[in-house]
């Protein structure tokens, strides 16, 4: 794996500059569930996850 930490950063911040980019797009929702299944998840991104409906 990459920098997750990085990735769950710039997702965030993308998700504040254009959430519709970021919420819609299937990669983007890959690239979040699979930052999310790490343990722990990065708050940011859990909380994107649940938006998303990828958590509960």
């Amino acid at each position: 794996m990459g920098d997750l930490r990085g990735a769950a950063r710039a997702l965030v911040d993308a998700d504040s500059v254009a959430p519709a980019e970021v919420r819609c797009r299937p990669l983007a929702r890959t690239v979040i569930a699979e930052i999310a299944r790490a343990q722990p998840a990065p708050a940011g991104v859990a909380r994107l996850a649940t938006l998303v409906g990828l958590t509960r």
